[in-house]
């Protein structure tokens, strides 16, 4: 047949075979209305006011689902609490979920005891750029890279906290200065804490720090001591005696004491009748740096530290930064970039997380509704080519529209499987809004076909454009209502709830006006062609 021949119809069969071809290889992923999923309940520390718990709340959902793909809703109720549903339901992955949710995700650069940058002072993650990703530098060794931009007032205080901190320490055999660089060391999540660490576990630490560890970040001939200093947290080397109003002091700082389980419980005693909330702290070897939850010392270039420079008001800013760090396996670097990526961009929270419990929930609607549904879908369409067969009293107009409406829904249920977006509820009422705004454009463009059985050919043209208008009219306007649900659904809270009617809303009228109107066109053209032979 000729009409097959025509490249809208092509792109309309290519179309509708890669989304069947999504539908039978990827799945259609159900929602937590119709496939069930988990129940999160979250305590905070302490209760704060609704306009930061909505904050949290809104850090949270970042967490969950940077990507902006996942089906579930995010509740807070009273000032302490933060319901999560969510359709998720693989262990792995929500194990990851929970393990966000804990972070608060207070990330900091510390130079000589002071912090020159904190992770709420980062502007930007940069994803696309370059530098971004995993690369193998050996046999079992994969660097993950990570570049950022600061915002002004860090650039300026790290400019200002890294000037001329390098020694010069002699030539290289080609003439060129050497230079010995400060370090820095980057904190995530850092206790708020006094640490009484034993002197066994000191010596070993400091033996293991100047020793270094490529896995965990730390190069070679690095001291336990410049490591204490920049966490700028009070530090206790146990010799067995404890100084008590020395203790007293540091309880006016911090209410927790985090010590090594090799020390004695008369410690333990002593501190909880002082008032401290006591934590015996089994980490893994550097116990310090565990304990800390240090992830990475850089060294300073001399390009950094402006050494080229002699006054300060001369000094280059560098906005741009990057964070990097070794694995083992390409899958742990990546693990490892994902989560400080995410962390970064989604910012800390203002209070950390207390508690978190959760359980696996039932469908509330289930396969029975999606039956249901099915079978009222089918009885709509039916209904459809009713109305359309009296309208226009020809069989052969009522069917295309019938059978592009099903071709729409497949498509919409192709790119639903594709993007691997859960299909709950509201996804299917933005389904069924994109059908019914396709059937009236149809109905518009066979109507103005029709005009040609009346030989007025030049109205012909001007309809024709009439229509057009209408329909793409319709179509963005559409776009136009339904987009800024789906730019501002992470920063205003609720919005997700509209979400996955809005994205499908959307989606369907692409469709319908660069692949299913096009195509329908041409059949009701050839269609009303052979009539009028």
């Amino acid at each position: 047949m000729k009409i097959l021949k025509n490249w809208r119809i092509i792109l309309l069969i290519v179309s509708l075979l890669i989304a069947i071809f999504s539908i039978l290889t990827m799945g259609l992923p159900l929602g937590l209305d119709f496939g069930g999923g988990t129940y999160f309940e979250i305590e905070l520390q302490e209760v704060v006011s609704q306009e930061e718990i909505s904050r949290i709340a809104n850090i949270i959902s970042l967490r969950i689902d940077p990507s902006g793909l996942k089906d579930f809703t995010i509740l807070p109720v009273g000032g302490q609490f933060i319901i999560i549903q969510m359709s998720e339901t693989d262990p792995s992955e929500l194990e990851k979920i929970e393990t966000r949710i804990k972070q608060q995700g207070k990330f900091e650069a510390n130079l000589d005891g002071k912090i020159i940058f904190t992770g709420d002072e980062i502007r930007k993650v940069l994803r696309g750029d370059n530098s971004f990703g995993v690369y193998k530098i050996g046999t079992n060794s994969f660097e993950w890279s990570l570049p950022f931009i600061l915002n002004e007032t860090a650039t300026q205080r790290f400019t200002q906290e890294t000037f001329h901190k390098c020694s010069a320490t002699g030539l290289d055999p080609s003439g060129k200065q050497e230079y010995d660089c400060e370090k820095t060391i980057f904190f995530l999540d850092k206790p708020d804490a006094l640490i009484i660490i034993s002197e066994d576990y000191y010596e070993n630490d400091s033996q293991q720090f100047f020793a270094g560890n490529k896995i965990l970040n730390i190069p070679a001939q690095t001291e336990i001591d410049e490591v204490i200093e920049d966490s700028i947290l009070d530090f206790i080397i146990y010799d067995g005696n404890l100084n008590i109003a020395l203790l007293e002091k540091y309880f006016e700082k911090t209410k927790k004491a985090i010590i090594s389980d090799d020390i004695g419980n008369e410690v333990v005693v002593e501190l909880e009748k002082i008032g401290f909330e006591v934590i015996v702290e089994e980490a893994d070897s550097p116990w310090t740096w565990n304990v800390l939850n240090a992830k990475q010392i850089i060294g300073l270039t001399p390009s950094i530290t402006n050494e080229a420079v002699v006054d300060i008001s001369q000094a280059k800013q560098f906005s741009t930064l990057r964070i990097s760090g070794q694995r083992a396996s390409a899958e742990e670097a990546f693990d490892d970039l994902d989560e400080l990526a995410i962390l970064l961009e989604s910012g800390s929270l203002p209070t950390p997380v207390k508690s978190i419990s959760k359980e696996i929930i039932s469908p509330s609607l289930g396969e029975a509704f999606l039956s249901n549904i099915l079978i009222m879908a089918i009885i709509a369409f039916l209904m459809v080519g009713l109305v359309i067969i009296i309208r226009y009293k020809i069989i052969a107009l009522a069917v295309p529209i019938f059978i592009i409406g099903l071709i729409e829904i497949i498509l919409l249920l192709g790119f639903i499987a594709w993007v691997q977006r859960p299909l709950d509820l509201a996804a299917f009422v933005g389904i069924i809004a994109a059908i019914g705004t396709g059937v009236d454009s149809e109905v518009v463009i066979t109507d103005e076909i029709l005009g040609r059985g009346k030989g007025v050919k030049e109205s012909l043209i001007k309809r024709v454009k009439s229509a057009l208008f209408i329909i793409m009219t319709s179509a963005f306007t559409m776009i136009g209502v339904m987009g800024p649900i789906i730019l501002f659904r992470s920063s205003l809270l609720g919005l997700d709830k509209l979400y996955g009617f809005a994205m499908v809303a959307i989606v369907g009228g692409l469709i319908g006006v660069f692949i299913t109107r096009p195509a329908f066109t041409k059949i009701i053209e050839t269609i009303v062609e052979r009539l009028e032979k």
